[in-house]
């Protein structure tokens, strides 16, 4: 028989996987879309799965990202990045 797994998932955790809510603002104008397609490439090369992109309005775009919560507000260069509450 199976064991189910019993560990308490924490708001935002589900099964051990952590997800979080970034947004990107460009700090020089409005982004492209070669600009977005760049910034999910560079923000799946923290090791983390981009679950969802979220619109685009003007220079800022929101993402459900999934991994480690290893991006700070400067590791993208040229975007200021901050975390949204569920």
């Amino acid at each position: 028989m199976a064991q189910t797994d019993r560990r308490a998932a924490a708001a935002g955790e589900f099964i051990g996987k952590d997800i979080f809510l970034k947004t990107f603002v460009q700090q020089a104008g409005n982004i492209s879309a070669a600009q977005l397609t760049t910034l999910v490439a560079t923000v799946q090369n923290q090791n983390l799965s981009v679950l969802k992109v979220g619109p685009v309005v003007t220079d800022t775009v929101s993402m459900i990202v999934e991994g480690a919560d290893n991006l700070a507000n400067g590791d993208i260069a040229g975007h200021v990045i901050s975390n949204l509450a569920f």
